[in-house]
C-alpha cells in the first residue's frame, strides 16, 4: 500500500486533552512516591495513538524531513512542515545521530521510514538514505502501534505485544543472545518473558515496558545505563532491571548515556551516567541500578537526553554550564521539573539570554519550572511567541516533554509546543526567534548559531515577515519526538494560533 498523497493538514477533531494526571550503588527499595495520585499512573497521552498529520523540521541533509517542498534555511527546514503523504500517523519516532531518520506509524498500522539509512536502520535492507516516506514491507504482516529509532538500529511494538528489532548489534541491541558485526536489516522478534507494552532504544542499547510492569533492558552496559545487576559490557539478551520492592513500571525513557523510568505509583527512578547531575540525586555520580529521585509529587513521564553520544569537556566537568545531559520530568499536577545542565538555558532556570558556560547554575535536583532564576531577567526575548515575563511556568498545564542534544520541549493539554535551548545551525526548535536574529521590527535574519532561548518559545508559529509556509496554525499538537538534530510531531485541527 502507498501512502495517503494528500498534503493538507488533517481535519479530524481531536478528542479532548486528558488531565493531567560509573559508579556502583545499590538499588532503590524506597516507599512509593509522595503525594502519589489515586489512580495508577499510565504512559503520556503523547502515545494514545489519536491520528493527525506528521511535521517534521530541523535539518533535513538526508532525507529525514520526508519533504523536500519548503527547505529554508536549505538544506533545513526552520519551522514545522507538513509530510505530504502522511496524514493519518498516530505514532512517530525520530532516530539520533548528525545524520538523523524519521519512523511515522499510521492508524493502519503501518510502518513508514525515511532519512539516514545507517546500519539499514531503516528497515529497507542496506541502501542509501531514503528521502521520501518508504513502508517497511518487512513488516507487511504486523499491526505496528509505536516504533523507536536509535543512531544504528531501530524497533517496533506490534499488536499483541511482540517487539522486532533491526540494525546494527555489535553490542547486543537487538537482544538475540549473541553481539554480531553484520548489520540485520531485516526485523526479528525479541524473545521476552511477556507482552510488552513500549519499547524505546537508543545508542546501542534498547529496553522494553512489559504488561506485567516489569522493565527489561538489553546492548551496551555503558556507564551502568542498562540498569541491570551486571558489571559487564554489553547484556545480548533482555534482562530484568530491577526497580526495588514491588514497583511496577508506567513508561521508560532511554537517553544516549543514560535512562530512566516512572512507576505506576508516580515515582521516577533514575540510573547511568550522572555527572551532570542529569540523574536529579544531587550530586554528579553514576549510578548502575535504579535510584529513587524525591520528586514531591508523583510523575507522569521521564524525557531523558536523546542523541548525545558524547558531552564537549568530558565526562566530569568541573564547573557548571557544559554541554551535557538535562532531564525532563513532567509531574501528574502539569508541572515540570528539569534537572542537569544549564548549558545554554535548557532548564528554564535563567532569565537573560546566557551561553551559561562555566556558570554554578546546574540543577543537581529537580528544578521546578517557574521557581526562582539563577541569574537576571531583564531583557525580553525576541520573538513574541515567547513565555515572558519569567517564571517560565506560564505556558499551562504540559502533558508530555522530549530532551533532545541541546534542546527540549513540551506539549501542552490545549495543544501547544514549546521548546528552548539551542537552535544551533538547523532551526531544530522550531520557532521564529531563530529567523529573527536582529529582533522586533528588524529585516529577517536566520540566527545559525546563538539561537540561545533560555524559555519556552512557541513551535510552529511565526509571523509572515518571517515565515510565509503552511505550519501549526490552528492546529493541536498530539505528540512531539526528537533527535539531534530535527525534530517531528503529529497535529491535528481544532487548536489556537495565538500565543
Amino acid at each position: 500500500m502507498t501512502p495517503d498523497s494528500a498534503a493538507t493538514a488533517a481535519t479530524t477533531k481531536p478528542d479532548p486533552p486528558a488531565k493531567a494526571a560509573t559508579t556502583t550503588k545499590t538499588t532503590a527499595t524506597a516507599s512509593p512516591a509522595t503525594e502519589a495520585t489515586a489512580e495508577r499512573i499510565t504512559p503520556p497521552a503523547s502515545a494514545a495513538g489519536r491520528a493527525g498529520q506528521l511535521f517534521t523540521w530541523g535539518r533535513g541533509s538526508d532525507g529525514q524531513l520526508g519533504q523536500a517542498k519548503v527547505l529554508h534555511p536549505g538544506p533545513n527546514c526552520a519551522l514545522p512542515h507538513p509530510v505530504p503523504s502522511l496524514r493519518n500517523v498516530v505514532h512517530v519516532a525520530v532516530g539520533g545521530g548528525q545524520q538523523g531518520c524519521t519512523a511515522a506509524v499510521t492508524s493502519a498500522g503501518e510502518l513508514f521510514t525515511f532519512g539516514n539509512n545507517f546500519k539499514g536502520r531503516l528497515g529497507h535492507g542496506e541502501g542509501p538514505a531514503v528521502r521520501e516516506p518508504r513502508r517497511v514491507l518487512a513488516l507487511a504482516g504486523e499491526h505496528v502501534l509505536m516504533a523507536a529509532c536509535g543512531p544504528d538500529h531501530a524497533a517496533v511494538l506490534v499488536q499483541g505485544g511482540r517487539i522486532f528489532l533491526w540494525g546494527a548489534n555489535r553490542a547486543g541491541q537487538l537482544g538475540r543472545g549473541h553481539c554480531d558485526t553484520n548489520d540485520a536489516t531485516s526485523p526479528v522478534a525479541v524473545a521476552l518473558p511477556a507482552a510488552a507494552t513500549q519499547v524505546d532504544c537508543e545508542d546501542q542499547y534498547s529496553a522494553a515496558v512489559l504488561a506485567d510492569g516489569r522493565i527489561f533492558a538489553w546492548g551496551s552496559n555503558s556507564h551502568g545505563r542498562l540498569g541491570i545487576v551486571s558489571k559487564a559490557a554489553s547484556q545480548a539478551s533482555p534482562a530484568e532491571v530491577p526497580l526495588g520492592g514491588a514497583r511496577l513500571a508506567a513508561c521508560v525513557s532511554l537517553g544516549s548515556l543514560y535512562a530512566g523510568a516512572v512507576s505506576t505509583e508516580g515515582e521516577v527512578l533514575m540510573w547511568g551516567y550522572g555527572g551532570h547531575g542529569n540523574l536529579g540525586l544531587g550530586s554528579r555520580g553514576s549510578f548502575s541500578q535504579p535510584q529513587l529521585v524525591n520528586l514531591g509529587e508523583a510523575a507522569l513521564q521521564v524525557a531523558c537526553t536523546r542523541g548525545q553520544e558524547g558531552c564537549k569537556g568530558g565526562l566530569n566537568p568541573k564547573e557548571g554550564g557544559a554541554e551535557g545531559p538535562h532531564t525532563v520530568v513532567v509531574a501528574a499536577s502539569g508541572a515540570f521539573y528539569t534537572m542537569g545542565t544549564c548549558h545554554k538555558g535548557l532548564l528554564c532556570n535563567l532569565g537573560n539570554k546566557d551561553g551559561a558556560f562555566g556558570k554554578p547554575w546546574d540543577e543537581l535536583r529537580p528544578y521546578r519550572v517557574g521557581g526562582p532564576l539563577r541569574n537576571g531577567c531583564e531583557n525580553p526575548p525576541m520573538s513574541p511567541l515567547a513565555v515572558w515575563p519569567p517564571p517560565y511556568d506560564g505556558i499551562g498545564h504540559v502533558a508530555s516533554a522530549v530532551s533532545g542534544h541541546i534542546h527540549a520541549a513540551v506539549v501542552c493539554a490545549d495543544g501547544r509546543a514549546w521548546s528552548w535551548g539551542c537552535g544551533s545551525n538547523d532551526g531544530r526548535c522550531g520557532v521564529e526567534r531563530f529567523l529573527n536574529m536582529k529582533g522586533e521590527g528588524k529585516a529577517p535574519e536566520v540566527d545559525m548559531m546563538k539561537c540561545y532561548m533560555m524559555g519556552p518559545h512557541r513551535i510552529g508559529l511565526a509571523r509572515p515577515l518571517y515565515w510565509k509556509h503552511p505550519s501549526l496554525q490552528g492546529l493541536r499538537v498530539l505528540m512531539l519526538a526528537t533527535g539531534r538534530n530535527h525534530m517531528a510531531c503529529i497535529a491535528a485541527g481544532d487548536g489556537a494560533d495565538e500565543p
